[in-house]
């Protein structure tokens, strides 16, 4: 596997944990106050593994420039 498929990967990542980020936003505009902490929680957590992901591709696809 080259760095830059790699890189494909941890992207295609991101891409389908902010998918699951916008459905939980948009499941905070309807949802009742008791359930927003939970939410928030999930989307703490969910906005890290993003973060993550797109900087790990970031990071790989540098790489690949180099070799």
């Amino acid at each position: 596997m080259t760095y830059k498929q790699w890189a494909d990967e941890y992207y295609e990542s991101a891409m389908n944990v902010k998918a699951r980020i916008d459905a939980v936003r948009e499941e905070m505009k309807i949802a009742r106050a008791d359930k927003l902490a939970e939410l928030n929680n999930r989307l703490s957590v969910m906005l890290g593994m993003y973060y993550d992901c797109m900087d790990i591709a970031r990071d790989l696809g540098r790489r690949q420039g180099e070799c």
